[in-house]
């Protein structure tokens, strides 16, 4: 993973000795043309002390991609009995429920087992662990499979946003024809997530 620079005061992993969670921040402006939904807002979250960078931005990419006016942070990488992002509607049922990298599939089977009309969504940085987590899907017994999508970020664009990220951002991001352009504080730079399929 691409080191992030220390002057744009992102956490640095060897630094990291307290135990005390770092709070990050974007402030997120999101035109996303594809779903007809426009957003001007902060989204803050607090990195745990052994919570790669990687991760977390996979969280805020998670936000933009799938951005819904009832998601909210599942604190995933610290709760083995929640993911990263999820949403309810005003009845209470679940609506979304995100994972950014390699998830417990045991919890992923559970929430499977939840909903039968949720969005169950896979964001992966990593070819090898979307292909992992395809096999072990298929191979398991989880009801509803169909209902999970998998989406792989491109690791140029990742290796991009690593460069460019730190613990309080401005993410200027439109989504259009499934590309989206994100600029980062002033830099620009584009990919199109790529659905793996399960089958």
């Amino acid at each position: 993973m691409a080191p992030i620079l220390a002057v744009r005061g992102w956490p640095l992993r060897g630094l990291q000795m307290s135990g005390t969670p770092f709070r990050c921040q974007i402030r997120l402006g999101l035109s996303d043309l594809d779903r007809n939904v426009y957003v001007q807002r902060p989204i803050a979250t607090a990195q745990a002390t052994d919570e790669p960078d990687e991760h977390i931005l996979l969280r805020f990419l998670a936000w933009v991609l799938f951005y819904d006016e009832q998601l909210l942070d599942g604190q995933g990488f610290v709760d083995l009995h929640q993911p990263d992002l999820l949403a309810h509607d005003l009845t209470g049922a679940l609506t979304l429920w995100i994972e950014c990298g390699m998830p417990p599939l045991k919890r992923v089977q559970k929430a499977l087992g939840r909903s039968k009309t949720a969005r169950f969504i896979g964001l992966f940085a990593h070819q090898t662990e979307a292909d992992a987590f395809r096999k072990e899907l298929v191979n398991s017994n989880a009801r509803q499979k169909s209902q999970i999508e998998i989406y792989l970020i491109p690791n140029d664009f990742m290796i991009w946003l690593e460069t460019h990220g730190g613990r309080n951002m401005q993410w200027t991001a439109t989504i259009s024809e499934g590309t989206l352009y994100l600029d980062v504080d002033g830099a620009a730079a584009e990919c199109q997530p790529e659905r793996v399929p399960l089958g």
